[in-house]
C-alpha cells in the first residue's frame, strides 16, 4: 500500500510539472492543457502500438 502511495504521488508531480511548464509562456490554460492532454494521448498510443506489434 505505500509503495502504491509513492508511485502517485510521483506521478501526481510528474503531471503538475508539465502543465506548469506549459502554462508559464504566453499560452492559456486552456491552449496548456489541450496540448498537454494531445501530448500523452499520442505517447500513449505510440506505445500501445509497439506493444501490439510485439
Amino acid at each position: 500500500m505505500e509503495k502504491n502511495q509513492k508511485q502517485e504521488n510521483k506521478q501526481s508531480k510528474k503531471v503538475k510539472f508539465i502543465v506548469i511548464r506549459e502554462f508559464l509562456g504566453d499560452k492559456t490554460m486552456q491552449e496548456a492543457f489541450e496540448q498537454l492532454i494531445e501530448r500523452q494521448t499520442c505517447e500513449h498510443f505510440e506505445e500501445w502500438l509497439e506493444r501490439k506489434a510485439s
